[in-house]
């Protein structure tokens, strides 16, 4: 996939540039085959910038990978994905969480969540005795990314703020 980008985005710069030193003219096929190579770039799949990921590991070698995204919103803040193994192709989209699951639910700290770290309290419990964690692993890969995440206030990641209309009742009343 990322190759395929390239070239795409290769060629386009080299009609560009040819169109700007005037060794090419602007001509129908040129423009044809610019809007031609737009189109394709627009149809390339994203890759997500993952901030932060959490991978635990159990006894019975299932992980279960939670991750946050760079453009994250408040209800869809934490990706759970269980893996079988180290085999990526086994990786498969368990669920989707708000950003108050990584609210530390041991103490009083209510106004700022806790993270991954949280989260891994609450993995760890969860099934402690059956099937315990052997490892645990956090990677904070953007570390200005992942406080500015938790840290900013629930508006500026997409949930909506509504004030409340006062209700007028349609029933008049007479003295």
């Amino acid at each position: 996939m990322n190759r395929t980008f390239t070239q795409i985005n290769q060629r386009t710069n080299r009609i560009l540039g040819a169109i700007k030193s005037s060794r090419a003219p602007a001509s129908r096929e040129t423009l044809a085959e610019l809007a031609e190579l737009d189109m394709k770039l627009e149809d390339q799949p994203v890759k997500r910038v993952v901030v932060a990921r959490l991978t635990v590991t159990r006894a019975n070698n299932r992980k279960t990978i939670v991750e946050i995204y760079q453009d994250s919103t408040f209800n869809s803040f934490y990706h759970y994905f269980v893996q079988e193994g180290n085999r990526r192709s086994t990786k498969r989209h368990l669920r989707t969480a708000w950003r108050n699951e990584g609210i530390s639910w041991m103490g009083f700290d209510h106004l700022h969540p806790a993270g991954l770290e949280t989260i891994a309290k609450r993995l760890a419990f969860y099934a402690s005795q059956s099937n315990p964690v052997v490892k645990t692993t956090l990677r904070i890969l953007q570390r200005k990314a992942y406080r500015r995440l938790l840290k900013v206030s629930p508006d500026q990641l997409g949930l909506t703020k509504t004030t409340r209309l006062p209700i007028y009742s349609p029933i008049v009343r007479s003295s």
